[in-house]
C-alpha cells in the first residue's frame, strides 16, 4: 500500500463573517512548516521559526479584504510558509523535510496546540502538488472532513492542546517528487477591541 507523505502549512487565517480574531496556535501533528524546525530531527533541514504559533496571513487589515497568504503569510509579503519558501523546503530537501505519512483514505488524528483562544472552529484542507515546484494555489487545496461528516471542528475553551480526527481521500498517494500539504483553517470569533469591519 503506498503511503502519502504531508508538510503541513497553517492558514492560521483567522476570518470570519463577524468579526476577525487575533488567536494563536500552531499545527502540532503533523507538524507545520514553522513549527517542524523545533523538532530535533529537523533541526538541519528546516530553519527555527519563533513565532510560529502567530501567522494570520497578514492581520485583520489584509484578510478583511479578502487577500491572504495560502499558507499563513502576508499576501503582500515573503511567502517563507509556502513550497520553496524558507519553511518550505520540500524542493530541495525532499522526504527529509516531510513531517509525516499517512495511508490514502486513513482516518488521522491532527493535534492543534491553541496560546490564546478567541473560540471560533478549524477546517482542514489537502493539497497534492505533483512535483517538487509546483505551488499550492486555493483552488489545489481539497476540504476534508471528520468521520462523522462534519468539516468544521468547533473549538472549546482554554489554551491547551486538542486532538480532532479527519479522514483523508481515498486514491490520493503523494510519493516521490509529488508532496500532498495539509492546511490548518482557523476562524476565530472574537478580537477585543476591534469590530466586524477590522478597525480597533
Amino acid at each position: 500500500m503506498k503511503t502519502a507523505t504531508f508538510l503541513a502549512c497553517t492558514a492560521a487565517t483567522m476570518t470570519t463573517l463577524i468579526q476577525h480574531a487575533d488567536a494563536h496556535g500552531r499545527l502540532i501533528a503533523p507538524p507545520h512548516r514553522g513549527y517542524i524546525g523545533k523538532l530535533p530531527q529537523f533541526k538541519d533541514v528546516v530553519p527555527i521559526n519563533y513565532s510560529d504559533n502567530g501567522l494570520s496571513a497578514g492581520g485583520i487589515g489584509q484578510t478583511s479584504g479578502g487577500k491572504y497568504g495560502i499558507c499563513g503569510d502576508p499576501y503582500n509579503g515573503v511567502r517563507a510558509h509556502e513550497t520553496g519558501g524558507v519553511y518550505g523546503t520540500f524542493p530541495t530537501n525532499g522526504a527529509k523535510a516531510i513531517g509525516a505519512c499517512y495511508a490514502p483514505g486513513a482516518t488521522v488524528d491532527l493535534k492543534v496546540q491553541i496560546t490564546a483562544n478567541h473560540k471560533g472552529y478549524f477546517q482542514f484542507g489537502l493539497c497534492k502538488l505533483n512535483a517538487k515546484g509546483d505551488k499550492e494555489t486555493e483552488e489545489c487545496f481539497q476540504s476534508l472532513a471528520q468521520p462523522n461528516g462534519e468539516k468544521q471542528w468547533q473549538l472549546p475553551p482554554g489554551n491547551d492542546f486538542f486532538t480532532m480526527q479527519y479522514k483523508l481521500p481515498s486514491g490520493v498517494t503523494c510519493d516521490g517528487d509529488s508532496h500532498c500539504v495539509l492546511r490548518w483553517w482557523y476562524t476565530g470569533w472574537n478580537n477585543p477591541g476591534v469590530d466586524m469591519w477590522g478597525q480597533e
